[in-house]
């Protein structure tokens, strides 16, 4: 892609827009696996694309926190394994408080060789603040539920 901006700051990759994490997406995989399938998030309620990420890595469960509306949306099959008492923020270093940033998300899916189903997920983001990309978490799918590439 000629329009893709991927530079690296400090050591760290960094994207201009939505455009270059598609591509962050893509090259990072899953699990090992190649990416086939990258879903850029919106919020479902008011459409908006900046979010704070909460995640449960033992139990790989991530869910997205709209920063327009409130709205709370489970990426993939996450609702299944949330524990709300166990779940961290997603921070960028670019703050060094450790608080909440913003984030833009972008879920790549591993299919399988047929289509027919999905191998595993990766979650990955934009920092908003700085343009930092990075790599929330990945785990094995092993499901013929399409309906997951929707729950991004």
């Amino acid at each position: 892609m000629a329009d893709v901006a991927i530079s690296e700051v400090d050591g760290w990759p960094r994207g201009e827009d939505l455009k270059d994490l598609t591509e962050y997406a893509l090259a990072q995989g899953a699990e090992g696996y190649d990416v086939h399938e990258v879903r850029l998030c919106g919020c479902a309620e008011c459409g908006g694309s900046v979010f704070g990420i909460h995640g449960d890595l033992e139990n790989q469960a991530a869910k997205r926190v709209c920063r327009g509306c409130g709205s709370e949306h489970f990426i993939a099959d996450s609702g299944e394994y949330w524990d709300d008492t166990r779940f961290g923020i997603m921070v960028c270093e670019c703050d060094g408080d450790g608080d909440e940033e913003d984030f833009n998300v972008a879920v790549g899916y591993s299919l399988y060789a047929d289509r027919g189903g999905i191998r595993a997920i990766a979650i990955t983001s934009r920092c908003v603040a700085c343009g930092r990309l990075g790599y929330w978490d990945d785990w094995m799918i092993r499901s013929d539920e399409l309906r997951l590439l929707d729950l991004a």
